[in-house]
């Protein structure tokens, strides 16, 4: 006999962007040697963002070793080691603000290892002036808000700071280093920003493109937060069962792409979302023998854990041997999967029996 239970199994392909730097950060050749500690390590891949708000640069580093503090010395462009102005950063992230736009600037980095132990200083890394003219002013008043009925989407909206037909957007995980977010380029305003994680906090910049080579200074950041995930729990119930070839597993006459419609075996599926991420699902499905005869059965329930990443729900159970996550795509108060190339359930014109028929197969399950 051929059993079919009611499982998906959907494999989730993420692509990873990774964002690489020099390695060996340039030395300033008026840095003397002798004023650091070869224990402390330098930072590494220090960079910088172009004007904020016409008056702040955001400065971004990664640690050489474990040291929790740096100094940043910071000047106009061309400035000596040891005249310029110091700060202090607890983190590995520092926005500079009070700067005048029409002044490059040059900046520097060192740890701290504790007491009076620095590493060398690294940089410079410089930043150009901006012609701040009407010709390319900068937006104004940035709105960022998740759209109301789907959370994965961002609307965004501003006001044009001059003539300008074009504009940069740029967004990442809130506290991201200016420069190393995504870059979207667009003419319509607003926008609506689509893909975005539910499950994070997000911020968003905008400056204004005004031809291949001006832009405006870079405006924000406006903050998305990340969407709580107490709403998803609930009960849930299976609303359809669709596949790409229609079948007729009743035997009517009438070949279906509703799964539902030809049989009542899965009828009242659920699965429960719980609270503190474990879940119960039942084990509903269909016995089928050699002369095409069905038969419904129900397992004992099977239960796991569930995770939402953004609009994807993870499931994740046991069955026999097998530790199984199936991945379904939140939206609003259902979430859904689809099987490419799974199988179903057919009849073989001739002899009358059974067999697999590959197809398409997605599932839905609404909340209650």
């Amino acid at each position: 006999m051929n059993k079919i239970k009611l499982i998906a199994g959907i494999f989730l392909i993420l692509t990873a962007f990774t964002f690489t730097s020099c390695e060996n950060e340039p030395i300033d050749s008026a840095i003397n040697l002798d004023d650091f500690d070869t224990s402390c390590d330098a930072p590494d891949s220090f960079q910088a963002s172009d004007f904020i708000n016409n008056t702040n640069i955001n400065l971004s580093w990664a640690a050489g070793n474990d040291e929790t503090s740096w100094e940043i010395q910071y000047g106009l462009q061309g400035f000596t080691i040891g005249t310029g102005t110091l700060v202090a950063s607890a983190t590995s992230n520092y926005t500079v603000t009070g700067l005048n736009p029409a002044n490059t600037y040059s900046f520097y980095v060192r740890a701290n290892c504790g007491g009076t132990s620095n590493s060398q200083w690294v940089g410079p890394v410089i930043v150009n002036a901006i012609d701040v003219n009407p010709n390319c002013a900068s937006p104004t008043n940035l709105v960022a808000t998740r759209n109301a009925t789907t959370n994965t989407n961002v609307n965004i909206s501003w006001i044009a700071g001059g003539t300008e037909t074009n504009w940069e957007i740029q967004y990442s995980n809130s506290g991201f280093a200016l420069g190393s977010g995504i870059i979207i380029t667009t003419s319509a305003s607003p926008d609506l920003i689509t893909n975005i994680s539910a499950g994070n906090a997000f911020d968003f910049y905008i400056r204004a493109a005004c031809s291949g080579s001006e832009n405006s200074s870079w405006i924000g950041p406006v903050s998305v937060a990340a969407v709580a995930t107490v709403g998803i729990v609930g009960t849930y119930k299976l609303t359809a069962f669709n596949t790409s070839i229609p079948t007729d597993l009743n035997g009517d006459g009438t070949a279906t792409t509703n799964q539902l419609s030809e049989t009542t075996c899965l009828d009242n599926s659920f699965v429960v979302l719980n609270a503190n991420n474990t879940f119960t699902s039942d084990a509903k499905g269909i016995d089928i023998d050699i002369n095409n005869d069905i038969t419904c059965f129900t397992d004992p329930d099977f239960t796991g854990t569930w995770v939402l990443n953004g609009n994807i729900l993870s499931l994740t159970y046991t069955d026999g041997p097998d530790t199984i996550t199936d991945n379904y795509v939140v939206s609003g108060n259902t979430f859904s999967a689809t099987i490419n190339d799974g199988e179903v359930v057919g009849v073989e014109q001739i002899s009358g029996e059974p067999v697999y028929l590959t197809c398409d197969i997605t599932i839905i399950f609404t909340k209650q």
